[in-house]
């Protein structure tokens, strides 16, 4: 009897360390659902999207801060991230972000800027529009900070801040303990060579340490002659020849990636709806594979 009990204590044991809980928030970028002609307010967006099971919504620029901000708190759902604009040109902030960060105090929203030249004389990586963006971001960080929040750079395709290496450096450059970066697929497979994409792993542990979330979609691992390359690297999730599967499990498994992961939808063209509910369910289908997963 006495061996019976250990060997079932020891199963038990053995089967909860290898059916580990997957508990990374998962949440939506507001293009899942936004131009939809039914559902085209903030409260019935953020409504469809809590009832749905997402953890979050992004809430995409200043000026659709206070709409969704009250749609928020109405529904109590959380803002995953504020998409905010840094401008290498003046005013180079909007006068508003300050309140609205303090207005998020207590939520763990990540405040994710992403930098733009708007009069495109700054190439990337230039050491004067560096220097800026340096600044820029610490005011951001210290703002942030006093509202016990998170804030992370988001390097967009195009953007003077486009690609993982050049936000890894400016990060370390800020060096604040709440600012780091995100790694959004999409504009990482718009912006690498193929040579660079077979060093995914090595650079996203490089890139670990200082992830406060990642964004994920469907795509295709190609060099892309798509006249719209979206066309190829953001597409309904669980779909696409990139193993974006595999990618969750090297995040979530080997590197212990704790943060949210949330889901690209722009340019996915049909019924919205239907997209958000087809995008949970695949993203539940993960999430069990990921617990079964060793």
């Amino acid at each position: 009897m006495k061996k019976l009990f250990i060997s079932i204590f020891l199963s038990c044991i053995f089967n909860s360390v290898n059916a580990q809980k997957f508990t990374n928030e998962f949440f939506t970028l507001h293009n899942i659902i936004r131009g939809d002609s039914i559902y085209n307010t903030p409260d019935k967006q953020v409504e469809l999207i809590k009832k749905a099971g997402y953890d979050g919504i992004e809430i995409n620029q200043v000026d659709n801060f206070e709409g969704m901000k009250a749609a928020l708190d109405r529904y109590q759902f959380k803002g995953a991230y504020f998409y905010v604009k840094l401008n290498l040109e003046q005013p180079y902030i909007d006068k508003r972000l300050e309140n609205y960060i303090r207005q998020l105090k207590g939520t763990k929203t990540i405040i994710a800027p992403f930098i733009v030249s708007d009069s495109k004389t700054h190439k990337p990586s230039s050491h004067n529009a560096d220097t800026l963006v340096v600044r820029l971001v610490r005011q951001i960080a210290d703002w942030a900070e006093a509202s016990d929040l998170q804030v992370a750079i988001y390097p967009h395709y195009s953007f003077y801040v486009e690609r993982t290496d050049h936000a890894l450096a400016l990060v370390k450059e800020i060096n604040r303990k709440n600012v780091g970066l995100t790694f959004n697929l999409c504009h990482w497979l718009a912006t690498t060579s193929q040579s660079e994409r077979l060093m995914l792993k090595p650079h996203l542990k490089e890139l670990s340490p200082y992830l406060k979330m990642i964004t994920i979609c469907g795509a295709n691992d190609v060099i892309t002659q798509q006249k719209n390359l979206w066309d190829d690297f953001i597409l309904p999730l669980g779909t696409g020849s990139f193993d974006t599967y595999g990618l969750i499990k090297y995040m979530v498994k080997d590197l212990k990636f704790k943060h949210p992961i949330g889901v690209q939808c722009y340019n996915i063209k049909g019924n919205k709806p239907l997209l958000v509910q087809n995008t949970i369910s695949v993203w539940r289908e993960y999430r069990k594979r990921l617990e079964k997963a060793k």
